[in-house]
């Protein structure tokens, strides 16, 4: 139940700075909670300047002061738009990392040790001046022997560390965290722990590498498509060597022009490109921002920096593509069973009203041509009664949404008539006449009959265990009550301070005994005016072992008063 006290214990001196720096900007309420726990500090002071800034504004201080770890926890969590309104989320996409480049002569160092050989034996020039420079590592470019160009990235010398101690951190705040109810909804320990598995991914290059090439093999007979080739014998968890691709953005206008480009027909290919990725692939770019976007010279789409993708199950797939078509059709009772089913809703949640607030929420946008629908309002507006209903979408279905608002508007900017669904619904369908055929529907029953038969197999065993257990009485069954952990913590602390008590309560009585009988050994009273006259008459001498009783008393009592004061429970 709770936290082990071992580990905060353990680690209170880690949370202490997180604690000073929360108190700085406005959230002592939270420290004090359960500071007391984690060795936090306990002072409270809030400037007054803090009163005019708004809270989501102090969070990303926070995150901002508290260093990359957590800029990227901030950043994370302002895809997340079925967890935070839209005021915090947009304060949280200002995070940024101002991050100075590290020393080449480092990076030098970090290719050679890697890769087991001299700079000069690896590539024909490398350029020491870095094009970029964040806080997972830089980027350099450089040509190989062959001539071809490349980039080089090279990860932060000891980024690993120092990004797992403020994980753990991290880790230790999240079920303190949980024990406040407004930040319950937000499942903090769940996303926590999505978190760390996208950064270590993100920090490790050889999962990067292997995105990059995954995709570019989905990709691979689609000749519109570019995708950087990874060249492997180059590549390790600290290095990554990517062919360079040469282009214009995506929102370089004038560029795009000049070179004559068809921008409707490019703002179709754009779709199609990310909608094969998200209805056929399943592994599917999670940040095409205009950064990541190039039109190369032969006037390909060119797709760079796979830092992050997204992952979608054939499963997940196709509940995509029933929850698209169950969208066009406003049949919203097949979107709740999907949520249903992906485990996305939780017990308390009522589904009537769910459905009944989806339905207003998207009423408004039914009837509006395409070309004037603002995806992005819609989006939020569905992730708000999300939020309202304590629904939590799989991470990589959030970023699919992501992905495919910020793709749809672009495409909107290169072709003010797109047309989504015409697009889009035949990939939809394709996707889910394939997951009714023959061929998948007798794969299907080929794999549940396995398990089937697995379980059939082992009922005699498992019978016969359950019926030994029954007859000796050690049967046992174990209920798990989450409504009466807070009860029961409170209860345990209440009865801790109340033997504490006792405890202190009996060492006074005992010292008062062992001081009205005289038990040796004795000490002279020896204290100045008239308060040591009044003892040397009455009490000239007193027993040592009741001093030193009332003395420990005294001190445990402080200790307990000060405990009950930190809690804010007079």
């Amino acid at each position: 139940m709770g936290f082990p006290l071992y580990n905060l214990a353990r680690s209170g001196y880690r949370l202490a700075p997180i604690g000073g720096v929360l108190i700085r900007h406005g959230f002592g309420y939270y420290v004090t909670r359960f500071r007391s726990h984690a060795g936090l500090p306990g002072r409270l002071a809030r400037p007054d300047a803090l009163e005019l800034v708004s809270a989501p504004r102090r969070f990303r201080m926070v995150c901002q002061e508290l260093g990359p770890t957590f800029i990227k926890f901030g950043q994370m969590l302002s895809t997340r738009a079925d967890l935070l309104p839209d005021s915090w989320r947009e304060e949280l996409r200002n995070l940024t990392e101002h991050v100075p480049p590290f020393d080449s002569a480092e990076a030098r160092r970090i290719i050679e040790s890697d890769l087991k050989r001299p700079i000069g034996d690896l590539f024909a020039e490398f350029a020491d001046t870095p094009v970029a420079a964040g806080s997972i590592g830089q980027v350099h470019h450089a040509r190989l022997k062959s001539g071809e160009p490349v980039v080089v990235k090279v990860r932060r010398p000891d980024i690993e560390e120092k990004v797992l101690a403020d994980l753990d951190r991290l880790e230790l705040l999240a079920p303190l965290a949980d024990r406040f109810d407004e930040l319950r909804p937000l499942r903090i320990p769940m996303i926590v722990g999505e978190f760390r598995r996208s950064l270590m991914r993100e920090i490790d290059f050889v999962s990067e590498a292997s995105f990059t090439t995954k995709i570019g093999e989905a990709l691979a007979d689609d000749p519109r498509v570019m995708i950087p080739k990874v060249h492997w014998a180059f590549t390790t968890s600290n290095v990554l060597v990517l062919e360079r691709i040469d282009g214009v953005s995506f929102n370089g206008r004038e560029e795009l022009a000049r070179m004559g480009l068809d921008r409707r027909r490019l703002a179709r290919d754009l779709a199609e490109v990310f909608l094969h990725q998200y209805f056929k692939s399943g592994i599917f770019h999670a940040d095409p921002h205009s950064g990541n976007l190039l039109i190369t010279r032969d006037h390909r789409i060119a797709l760079v920096d796979f830092g992050m993708a997204g992952r979608l199950t054939s499963d997940l797939r196709a509940q995509l593509a029933s929850s698209f078509i169950a969208l066009t059709n406003r049949d919203l009772d097949i979107i709740t069973d999907i949520y249903l089913e992906i485990g996305a809703l939780s017990e308390d949640t009522d589904v009537e009203r769910l459905k009944s607030d989806l339905q207003e929420a998207l009423d408004k946008y039914y009837g509006i041509p395409i070309r004037c629908l603002d995806l992005r309002a819609a989006f939020s507006d569905a992730m708000r009664v999300a939020r309202v209903h304590g629904v939590l979408l799989p991470r990589d279905f959030v970023l699919l949404g992501k992905s495919f608002v910020t793709m749809v508007m672009m495409a909107k900017e290169l072709d003010p008539d797109f047309d989504l669904a015409e697009i889009s619904k035949p990939y939809a369908l394709s996707l889910v006449a394939a997951k009714f055929s023959p061929t998948a529907v007798g794969r299907d029953i080929a794999s549940q009959g396995w398990y089937v038969g697995q379980m059939l197999r082992r009922f005699p065993r498992d019978m016969r265990s359950l019926t030994r257990k029954l007859l000796n009485g050690s049967l046992q069954v174990t209920l798990h009550l989450r409504e009466f952990e807070g009860v029961l913590r409170e209860l345990d602390r209440a009865t801790n301070r109340l033997a504490f008590s006792i405890l202190v309560a009996a060492i006074v009585i005992g010292s008062s005994v062992l001081l009205h009988a005289k038990v040796p050994p004795l000490v002279e009273t020896v204290l100045p005016g008239a308060l040591g006259r009044f003892f040397a008459a009455h009490l000239p001498e007193i027993s040592a072992l009741g001093l030193c009783g009332f003395l420990f008393a005294g001190v445990l009592g402080m200790l307990l008063a000060v405990a009950i004061w930190r809690s804010g429970r007079l």
